[in-house]
C-alpha cells in the first residue's frame, strides 16, 4: 500500500523560492536606497530624529519626482535634537535651518515653540516644527 502523504498545494520549487527571495530583497534595498533615512532614536525621554540626504536628491526632485523626506509637519519636544546628514550634492533647507552638501545639521530644540519656513526635503516645500 502506497505511503499517504498531505498536500496542501504544490511544493515551490527551489528556483521559485530563489526567485521570490530575491524579489524580496530588491523590494528591501530599494526602500534602504531611498532620500533619506530617518531614524528615531529615543535616550532618557530625549529623542534624535536622524536623517541622511542621499546624492541625486535635488536631481530627482527637479525632475518633478516627489520626494518626501521629512513630514509636513514635525512634532517634537523640548530637549529632542534633529540630525541631518547631507550627502547631497546640493544645499537644502529645512525651515530655518539650512544644510550645505557635505555638511550636517545638528540641532536641539529649546524653547517650546513653532518654526516654519521652507523645506527642499519636502514635496509642498515648507516644514512646520512644532516644539512641545
Amino acid at each position: 500500500m502506497p505511503d499517504a502523504t498531505r498536500s496542501d498545494g504544490p511544493t515551490p520549487s527551489p528556483r521559485s523560492r530563489s526567485r521570490w527571495q530575491s524579489a524580496a530583497l530588491m523590494l528591501l534595498l530599494l526602500a534602504g536606497v531611498g532620500a533619506v533615512g530617518l531614524a528615531v532614536r529615543s535616550t532618557l525621554g530625549t529623542e534624535e530624529i536622524r536623517g541622511e540626504v542621499a546624492t541625486g536628491t535635488a536631481e530627482r526632485i527637479a525632475a518633478g519626482e516627489a520626494v518626501e523626506l521629512l513630514p509636513r509637519t514635525l512634532e517634537v519636544q523640548v530637549g529632542d535634537r534633529l540630525e541631518i546628514v547631507n550627502h547631497d550634492t546640493a544645499t537644502h533647507e529645512v525651515g530655518p535651518y539650512v544644510v550645505a552638501p557635505g555638511q550636517t545639521l545638528r540641532q536641539t530644540f529649546t524653547p517650546a515653540g513653532v518654526l516654519e519656513g521652507a523645506c527642499t526635503l519636502h514635496p509642498s516645500g515648507a516644514i512646520r516644527i512644532v516644539v512641545r
